[in-house]
C-alpha cells in the first residue's frame, strides 16, 4: 500500500486528502519533514484562499492505541484530532491564515473511507482531510 494525496473537486468546496503515512509517522501527531514539504507544496494555494473556511478532519483505523502511547493519546480520537491541529498550526504558522477562518476536528474511526479488516483499508483510513468551503454567515 503506498501513501497518497487526493484532491477533489465537489461543488463549491475542495478536499485534499492524505493518506496513511504521508504527512505523520505511526501513533504519532508532530508532522515528519516529508509532510512539512508535502504541505509546503499547498501553501501559496491555500494562502490565496479568500472568503473561505478551512477544516483539517483527522481519521484514524480501528485499532486501540499501544499502550505504551496511551499517556499521550488515551485513543483513536484523540490522536486523530491532534493530527489535525498539527495541519492547523502549520499552515497559520507557516502561510498567515488566520486562525479565524481555520477549525481542527479529530473523527477517530467513526467515518471510514475503506473497510478496517484489511491492513490496506486501515491504511486508508488513517488520513487527514483538508476541506475548503465557502464562510457560511
Amino acid at each position: 500500500m503506498s501513501s497518497s494525496v487526493t484532491i477533489s473537486h465537489l461543488e463549491d468546496s475542495l478536499s485534499v486528502t492524505f493518506v496513511d503515512r504521508v504527512l505523520f509517522d505511526f501513533a504519532k501527531a508532530d508532522l515528519t519533514p516529508r509532510g512539512k514539504e508535502v504541505l509546503e507544496k499547498f501553501k501559496k494555494e491555500i494562502k490565496n484562499i479568500t472568503n473561505q473556511q478551512m477544516r483539517s478532519v483527522g481519521h484514524a483505523d480501528d485499532i486501540p492505541i499501544h499502550p505504551g502511547y496511551r499517556y499521550k493519546f488515551p485513543s483513536n480520537w484523540e490522536l486523530s484530532a491532534v493530527r489535525a491541529a498539527a495541519v492547523v498550526r502549520f499552515f497559520h504558522r507557516e502561510c498567515g491564515i488566520s486562525p479565524e477562518s481555520m477549525e481542527a476536528a479529530g473523527r477517530s474511526f467513526y467515518d471510514p473511507f475503506a473497510s478496517n479488516v484489511t491492513q490496506e483499508g486501515r491504511a486508508l483510513n488513517r488520513r487527514v482531510e483538508i476541506i475548503i468551503t465557502p464562510v457560511l454567515n
